[in-house]
């Protein structure tokens, strides 16, 4: 059973979990967590006490005990005995610690739609996020630690608008121009403080197009392909960071990723802590790279925009006939602005990757490449002609994601 060093897991009690425990492992099909994935370990905890350990297909049979006393379990395949303490069991993830050790091992549950396959990051997120347990790296650590900060601060504003609408209220709730004044404060905070979409498990489909990924059928925070979903800058994860038209450039180079000024800006952003897909859908999900953009754009049939439920889409068609569909979304743009119009309606996606250009050659405005299909032409004439490339946003620019998997 393959175990990681962790001199840092905070313990969790286990007390009264013992029927819990049970009949949890006795329900699932457990498979152990390991880099390898040449080397599949399973474990069916089965009834009166078997155990049947399956390594790459072969099969044997072990003896397993629940031991209340001190929430440990014992393991007993004739020739070793092991005693492992409980620290977390629940449908998706149950963490076995080796007694008197710093060694820990993961079984996941097979049928999990939180840890489907997951990387050993994906475990270390799930385990603060969904249990509170901290195994995080330093690197880590500090992107949790600054979530928190700019989540207490949309918090802390948010009830401030609020009582200031309330007071507006008290105070004017008698004519109409209180009620004009509680809907433009209502506005201008949303537009700082925009609504955060999930989408769910359900809705999280990825299309085999016959292509190097498979890319998803809707935007990061939709739940149909039409749907816009959230809006990103560039390795804000949150999707809350709003740019102020009036901020230095410098400042807002550090929010887009968040980082302090020895912090090198990253040529990649794809699989990372700043991964804003990865971040939010988790498991194999991630941001496409420019070259996969590219394959997107070059391999498939583009058809003109349709009307799905009232939203206009492009419907691209991959070499296996298999398709998607990308909203005209838009952009998130200076201080919470969605520009969207007839000059200006397109489909855009982010990509993980970097470019070199520079708005203005000026340093602190790098851009990212973001991937852009348009039907317009100029002053919102229909030109017949669709118009798409991989090309490069302001990092600070609110863009919907669409994430890829790999196959």
């Amino acid at each position: 059973m393959k175990t990681y060093f962790i001199n840092t897991f905070n313990k969790v009690s286990t007390a009264g979990q013992h029927m819990d425990f049970i009949s949890t492992i006795k329900s699932q099909e457990w498979v152990v967590f390991n880099d390898d994935k040449n080397y599949i370990e399973k474990f069916l905890f089965i009834n009166d006490n078997q155990l049947l350990v399956s390594v790459n297909g072969k099969s044997s049979y072990s003896q397993w005990n629940y031991i209340k006393v001190n929430s440990s379990l014992v393991i007993d395949d004739d020739k070793n005995r092991y005693l492992l303490k409980l620290v977390v069991c629940n449908k998706d993830i149950i963490v076995l610690n080796i007694d008197s050790t710093d060694n820990y091992s993961f079984l996941i549950n097979s049928q999990s739609l939180l840890l489907k396959n997951p990387t050993y990051e994906d475990i270390q997120w799930y385990l603060i996020r969904q249990c509170g347990i901290d195994i995080l790296s330093d690197k880590q650590r500090e992107q949790l630690i600054e979530e928190k900060r700019i989540e207490t601060e949309r918090k802390n504003e948010e009830k401030k608008v609020q009582w200031k609408i309330a007071k507006n209220f008290i105070f004017l709730w008698g004519g109409i121009i209180s009620l004009f004044i509680i809907g433009i404060s209502f506005i201008e905070y949303k537009k700082y403080h925009p609504t955060i979409y999930m989408t769910k498990e359900e809705n999280k489909i990825a299309i085999d197009l016959g292509l190097s990924v498979k890319w998803a059928t809707c935007n990061i925070g939709a739940n149909s392909p039409e749907d816009y979903g959230n809006y990103y800058g560039w390795g804000d994860v949150t999707g809350r960071i709003i740019t102020r038209i009036k901020e230095p450039a410098n400042i807002t180079d550090l929010k887009f990723p968040p980082r302090n000024e020895a912090t090198i800006l990253p040529s990649s952003i794809t699989n990372g802590p700043f991964d804003m897909a990865k971040a939010n859908w988790g498991n194999n999900w991630r941001l496409p790279t420019r070259d996969e953009a590219e394959e997107l754009l070059s391999q498939c049939k583009i058809s003109n925009a349709e009307i799905i439920n009232g939203k206009y889409c492009f419907k691209l068609t991959g070499p296996n006939g298999n398709h998607i569909f990308l909203p005209l979304a838009d952009i998130r743009f200076y201080d919470g602005d969605i520009m969207r119009g007839s000059q200006s309606a397109q489909a855009i996606v982010w990509t993980g990757d970097l470019s070199d250009v520079q708005q203005y050659d000026d340093k602190y405005r790098k851009m990212a490449y973001s991937l852009n299909i348009n039907e317009l032409g100029r002053n919102g004439v229909w030109d017949g002609e669709v118009k798409h490339k991989v090309g490069v946003s302001l990092r600070w620019f609110g863009i919907p994601v669409r994430a890829v998997m790999n196959k």
